[in-house]
């Protein structure tokens, strides 16, 4: 009598259920490989998409009309720093001015005078209304005089 039981009838089983199994192994493989091609599809339409709104939001920072964005090469970088390079570069195409050849609207003696003027509303000294208050009441010589500083001060 030998150790193992073996039978012969165990093997024709196998068989028929491994065919079974290879089909439909390769039926969920056609199904992986379709939800595949549509998720690449899907991405492939939402990058189109993302880069075309970011060339047009960067055109839109520049000041410049949103439909040159389909005159951009597809081999630019959709960053700001990209299509501002190429822009500049085509400038003269679309009859854009660059910041090179744009000329102040401001006149320089105004300039000049507004940049005084900002600079001494930046380093002067706002009246500190508390202490001069305080020195009038500290200065009133009569009772009617601190009357009239405290009514005009509001305490």
């Amino acid at each position: 009598m030998s150790n193992y039981d073996y039978e012969d009838e165990d093997d024709n089983n196998n068989v028929d259920t491994s065919t079974d199994l290879i089909k439909q192994l390769r039926k969920a493989n056609k199904q992986k490989e379709k939800e595949l091609a549509e998720l690449k599809a899907q991405f492939e339409g939402l990058n189109k998409s993302q880069r075309e709104r970011a060339i047009k939001d960067a055109l839109a920072a520049r000041g410049v009309n949103t439909k040159i964005a389909s005159f951009i090469p597809q081999d630019i970088d959709p960053t700001e720093e990209s299509v501002s390079k190429w822009l500049e570069s085509n400038a003269d195409v679309f009859g854009i001015q660059t910041t090179e050849n744009q000329t102040a609207n401001v006149d320089p003696a105004q300039a000049k005078q507004y940049q005084r003027m900002t600079n001494a509303a930046e380093q002067g000294n706002s009246p500190n209304a508390q202490a001069d208050i305080m020195q009038k009441l500290l200065n009133a010589n009569s009772r009617e005089e601190l009357d009239a500083v405290i009514r005009q001060s509001g305490l």
